[in-house]
C-alpha cells in the first residue's frame, strides 16, 4: 500500500431499546455500536474521484463547485448509488472552505464487506447501518486528508447533515451517532425542524456545527463485563426509509393512536435505561420484553411490517431461556437481538436459533467509533 494512502473505518449499529419512538423529539433510546466496520481509503490524485467496487463503480470522476459534488460521467443509476457519498463529500469540502482550507484532489475508495455476512455461500446485508457508517468514515477521511483535526462532535454533526438530506430528511441519526462515537449510549435525537430551518436558510455549516443542537443527547454508558448482546439474522433484508414513510402515513391518518403507541415505547425505553444504569438486570430484561410487545402492537396498528414471524420466533426462543429478545431497529426483517447476563444462556440461545433456521452472527460491541486505521 502506498504510504500516501490512509484508511479510516466506522462501526455499524444496533438498537437495544426505544426504536420508532426515537423519531419523536424528546424520546430516549439505548443504542450500541457493533464491530462490523465500513472502511474508506483516501490518497492524493490528479483529479477527484470515487471507487465503490461493491457497486461496480470504478474511479467515477467527481466535480466540486459552489458547495456541491457532482459525478458528470456516470449514469443515473450510479449517481443514485453515490448519493450518500456525494452528500458526505459536499458537506466536508464546504466545511473545509468555510474554515479557510481549499479543496485538494483525491481518490476515495469505500468497502462495506465487513458489514455483510456469508450465509449459504452468499454475502448478505444484515442491517447494521452501513450507509451511516460510510458517511461518517468519508467525512473523517476527507477532513483529515486536508489537515483538519476534526472532533467527533464535528464529524457527527456534518455526517448527520449529509445523511439526513441524502435520505430525504428522514431518520433520527442514531446510526450516525453509533458510527461516530462507538460504545453503548443513550440517545435522543436533534430537533429536525431546527436543523432543516438552519440548513435551508443558507447559513454557514460552521455556524450550525458550532451551535448546541436542541434536544440532542448522546450519553455514554458503562458496559458490564457479563453483558451478553446476541445478534440473529432472520434471512431477509428490510428498507428503513420505506418503513418510515409508511409510518408517517399512519401518523397523518391517526395521530392520536400514533402518539399513544409511541409514548408507550418511549416510557418502556426510559425505564429500561434507568434499570440498566442502576444495574438491575432482571428488571432491565423485563423492560426489553415489554419493548418487544409494544413494537408488535405498533406494527399491528400501523400496518407497517415491524415484527415479522422470524423476529417473533427469535424473541420467543430468547424468552424460553430466561433472556430478553426483540427486533433491533425498524424491523421488517434484518436482525433481532437477545440480551442476557451469562454465557451459558447465550450459547443455548444461539444454538436454538440455529436449529430454527435463524443465523447467529459473530458481533460484539465496538467501543471505538470512527478512527484512522
Amino acid at each position: 500500500m502506498s504510504k500516501l494512502k490512509n484508511s479510516y473505518s466506522a462501526p455499524g449499529k444496533l438498537f437495544i431499546s426505544g426504536e420508532w419512538a426515537i423519531l419523536e423529539v424528546g424520546n430516549f433510546g439505548l443504542v450500541a455500536a457493533v464491530n462490523n466496520r465500513v472502511r474508506v481509503s483516501i490518497e492524493p490524485a490528479g483529479h477527484t474521484s470515487v471507487t465503490a467496487a461493491e457497486f461496480g463503480i470504478q474511479d467515477a470522476k467527481a466535480h466540486y463547485e459552489s458547495g456541491k459534488i457532482s459525478f458528470p460521467d456516470i449514469d443515473d443509476r450510479q449517481k443514485d448509488t453515490l448519493k450518500l457519498l456525494g452528500e458526505a463529500l459536499s458537506v466536508s469540502l464546504r466545511y473545509l472552505e468555510e474554515n479557510g482550507t481549499a479543496a485538494k484532489h483525491f481518490h476515495l475508495s469505500t468497502s462495506s464487506k465487513d458489514t455483510q455476512f456469508e450465509v449459504n455461500g452468499e454475502l448478505k446485508k444484515v442491517g447494521f447501518g452501513s450507509s451511516a457508517a460510510v458517511v461518517v468514515a468519508t467525512v473523517a477521511a476527507v477532513l483529515d486528508f486536508h489537515g483538519y483535526a476534526a472532533t467527533k462532535d464535528e464529524i457527527y454533526k456534518l455526517s448527520t447533515i449529509a445523511h439526513y438530506y441524502a435520505q430525504g430528511k428522514v431518520g433520527s441519526a442514531f446510526d450516525v451517532a453509533a458510527s461516530t462515537y462507538g460504545g453503548l449510549f443513550v440517545y435522543s435525537r436533534f430537533d429536525p425542524q431546527w436543523l432543516t430551518k438552519n440548513v435551508e436558510a443558507g447559513g454557514s455549516l460552521k455556524n450550525i456545527v458550532n451551535q448546541e443542537w436542541p434536544s440532542l443527547v448522546i450519553e455514554e454508558m458503562d458496559v458490564p463485563n457479563n453483558f451478553e448482546l446476541l445478534v440473529g439474522w432472520t434471512g431477509e433484508s428490510a428498507s428503513t426509509s420505506a418503513a418510515i414513510k409508511q409510518m408517517n402515513e399512519f401518523k397523518a391518518r391517526n395521530s392520536e393512536e400514533y402518539f399513544r403507541l409511541y409514548n408507550n415505547i418511549a416510557s418502556v425505553a426510559g425505564r429500561a435505561i434507568e434499570k440498566f444504569k442502576s444495574g438491575n438486570n432482571d428488571d432491565f430484561l423485563e423492560c426489553l420484553k415489554e419493548n418487544e410487545k409494544a413494537l408488535r402492537e405498533l406494527g399491528e396498528a400501523s400496518g407497517v411490517n415491524i415484527e415479522t414471524p422470524e423476529l417473533w420466533k427469535l424473541s420467543e426462543i430468547a424468552a424460553d431461556y430466561g433472556a430478553a429478545g426483540k427486533l433491533s431497529g425498524a424491523g421488517g426483517g434484518d436482525c433481532g437481538i437477545a440480551v442476557c447476563f451469562d454465557d451459558v444462556t447465550a450459547n443455548n440461545i444461539m444454538a436454538a436459533w440455529q436449529d430454527e433456521g435463524l443465523v447467529p452472527l459473530d458481533v460484539t460491541i465496538d467501543r471505538h467509533g470512527v478512527r484512522k486505521d
